[in-house]
């Protein structure tokens, strides 16, 4: 969710190393270079050196780490990609992600997946960012690279002296927050295709071990790396997602809990900025983010904000997009691609928005914090 020193890390989480914007502005070209890119966005006189770029996630920002897992959730398949230069590479998308425009705002390649460097004779670590994002996973210690498990003692020790998989004695900063709002602990989501079908009402985790973010212990693990400049994006209004969606309204109740894990997680920050010397944390608001989009679509070149580009609406909004079908051709004008993750047009926002609206970010926006 990450040489150190002269990087930011992102966290969607994703992290940025240094170790208003409610008009239409068209998704740049993918082929776009930096100088381009600059002046589409109206910055060409904007300067920024970053020489790394680090990312950790779910599948809104996972590059292709999940191809490298016997799941059932690989999107390493056309319509995906569609706009990525008509190549799937496992992005959960028709083209980039908001880490990928970043990337290319900064003029750094985009970061490829962690579990990319474990294949081939090069054996080389990119200087320039890698993204260890990945999608639909859990703290299930089968999901991690063999080398990595951690489902034994003495992790777990302090856990009633049983190991899980987490990376760590005890409970991780997730219990906490779950304590304090009286939820219990959220599941590793393929833990449910072991036994029981049914989805908690109250919480999964999809975090991965040494793919994505285990939990948010990383900012101080990695501050002790060097790391000082950190990008955490807080949740989207999930209950908007079109899977949530029922009778065309959205879930209340799932928004509700995110808006309160977004609340706690603001407070984490301040906690974790004061207890960090020399830190700087910037919250991302990517509710609203979406929530601007939902409250005038229009006015963002929208048309569908619940429906999706390669799924039918009979299908119960819950089925990714069928292989090598054609998905919509106004890909632009949908909020989401499939019933679980946004459009290349989305993602452009969140970048732009990121760059330099102070009102979606605290307390100060990407550029600022780049150029710090």
């Amino acid at each position: 969710m990450t040489r150190i020193m002269n990087c930011i890390l992102i966290f969607s989480l994703f992290l940025l190393f240094t170790l208003g914007l409610a008009r239409v502005v068209p998704v740049p070209p993918f082929n776009i270079n930096q100088k381009s890119l600059l002046k589409t966005l109206s910055l060409e006189n904007v300067k920024v050196d970053l020489p790394a770029l680090y990312v950790f996630g779910d599948s809104f920002v996972d590059a292709g780490n999940n191809e490298h897992f016997n799941l059932q959730f690989h999107r390493n398949y056309t319509p995906y990609g569609i706009d990525f230069g008509g190549k799937s590479t496992g992005r959960y998308t028709n083209g980039r992600t908001v880490v990928d425009f970043i990337a290319q705002f900064v003029g750094l390649p985009f970061p490829p997946p962690v579990q990319s460097l474990f294949k081939g004779s090069d054996k080389s670590i990119p200087q320039t960012g890698i993204n260890y994002a990945c999608g639909f996973t859990g703290i299930l210690e089968s999901l991690s690279p063999p080398p990595f498990h951690r489902n034994y003692t003495p992790y777990g020790i302090d856990f009633g002296g049983k190991p899980t998989g987490r990376y760590t004695n005890g409970r991780t900063v997730v219990d906490f927050i779950a304590q304090i709002v009286g939820l219990p602990f959220p599941p590793p989501v393929l833990s449910l295709s072991k036994k029981d079908k049914r989805i908690p009402q109250t919480g999964l985790n999809y975090a991965c071990g040494f793919t994505g973010i285990l939990d948010l212990t990383p900012p101080p693990t990695l501050y002790r790396l060097g790391a000082r400049k950190f990008v955490i994006n807080n949740l989207d209004p999930t209950g908007c997602e079109p899977h949530q969606i029922v009778h065309e309204k959205c879930w209340d109740q799932a928004n509700d809990r995110a808006l309160l894990f977004n609340k706690r997680l603001s407070h984490l920050l301040k906690d974790l900025q004061s207890t960090l010397p020399g830190s700087k944390f910037v919250l991302v608001d990517l509710y609203k983010i979406f929530q601007d989009v939902y409250a005038s679509p229009a006015s963002y070149g929208f048309r569908n904000v619940m429906g999706t580009c390669c799924s039918k609406l009979d299908e119960g909004r819950t089925k990714a997009c069928i292989p090598r079908v054609a998905p919509c051709k106004d890909r632009n004008a949908y909020v989401f691609f499939d019933p679980f993750n946004p459009t290349e047009s989305i993602h452009f926002i969140w970048a732009r928005r990121m760059l330099n609206d102070s009102s979606v970010t605290y307390p100060v926006n990407l550029i600022q914090l780049i150029q710090s």
